[in-house]
């Protein structure tokens, strides 16, 4: 069905999905947005990396759809901004390409924004939980917000995948590119300045995670790099802060480990695909995100920042529809 572009003094969520060298997997995001209900009060703002080398995205010729090539070498996060500064939307919502929005994820976006949240986000399926290690990442990185997850008001929502009011992104000013490469900064940077987070389930994604030992290594070690980076920057660490906290970081790993076991006690969805075996592993990722924060402390962003960019949007997550 023919929808007609939508008035931009009438677009309610602007939403913006990064794109890269996997067309199959991004056109399995692309398509998810526009099947949804409601979408003649939205945008689809496709921030498209990989259009340089390949032809337009299947699904981009859409009249709710415009088109952005970030500059060569912007980073996840400026890629990200660059959507925010171009949305007509009261709300942005970002999705990754290597997610699909479930059936409902638009309406329930608007109908959760009635009430003043800053952000609202999502609950997260594993989309290819029965791959390689994709329980054990899954576990780790969202285990918190997978089904079932509780509705409500939260100090912290899934990463990457939440939805925020744009006047609230746009007072960061030429900070938000580095705010949004690792949007759990983001979040603490709102929560400090007064905004209110909401988890909402009916806000449903299904997320593909990293399978193989090798990039899922990749992903702790450099979003962790980055992260560190970026917290010590944006909360102005001093020398002190920052050196007892590298003293303190092996135990870090451990704490992280007794919380994700109490979490699998909670959720036997979760825990149902991890064997007695795979606990080594998640305590192999846990040590491999600690080391990774120290390198951020250590050595700032150090182009982490673009190698984490090139993870995200370039390298194959197997077992999802689009791989």
């Amino acid at each position: 069905m023919d929808i007609p572009m939508t008035d931009r003094r009438d677009t309610v969520v602007s939403a913006i999905l990064l794109v890269g060298d996997l067309r199959a997997r991004s056109a399995d995001a692309l398509r998810s947005v526009l099947d949804q209900e409601g979408l003649e009060q939205a945008e689809v703002i496709l921030v498209d990396a990989g259009l340089g080398r390949h032809e337009p995205l299947p699904g981009s010729e859409h009249p709710q759809v415009r088109t952005i090539q970030p500059p060569p070498g912007a980073t996840f996060g400026g890629m990200r901004a660059l959507g925010v500064r171009g949305a007509h939307g009261r709300f942005v919502a970002f999705l990754e390409d290597h997610v699909v929005a479930k059936p409902g994820w638009l309406m329930a976006i608007i109908r959760t924004f009635e009430e003043p949240w800053a952000a609202v986000g999502a609950e997260v399926e594993n989309a290819n939980l029965e791959v390689g290690l994709s329980p054990v990442i899954g576990l780790i990185n969202y285990g918190l917000w997978s089904p079932p997850m509780p509705r409500g008001e939260m100090d912290l929502l899934a990463g990457n995948n939440l939805a925020y009011r744009t006047e609230f992104l746009l007072r960061y000013g030429a900070d938000l590119d580095e705010l949004l490469l690792c949007d759990t900064i983001q979040q603490w940077r709102i929560v400090e300045d007064g905004g209110k987070l909401f988890a909402e389930p009916a806000i449903a994604i299904r997320h593909s995670n990293p399978t193989r030992i090798g990039t899922c290594l990749q992903s702790e070690f450099l979003y962790h790099w980055c992260f560190a980076a970026m917290r010590a920057r944006h909360f102005k660490w001093s020398a002190w802060r920052t050196l007892r906290y590298a003293l303190l970081s092996p135990a870090i790993p451990w704490l992280r480990f007794w919380r994700l076991v109490r979490l699998a006690r909670r959720k036997p969805s979760e825990a149902a695909n991890l064997k007695a075996a795979t606990w080594v592993l998640v305590l192999l990722l846990l040590h491999t995100a600690v080391l990774g924060q120290v390198f951020g402390l250590a050595f700032g962003p150090g182009g982490a920042d673009r190698r984490f960019t090139h993870f995200e949007l370039n390298v194959p997550r197997p077992g999802s529809s689009a791989g």
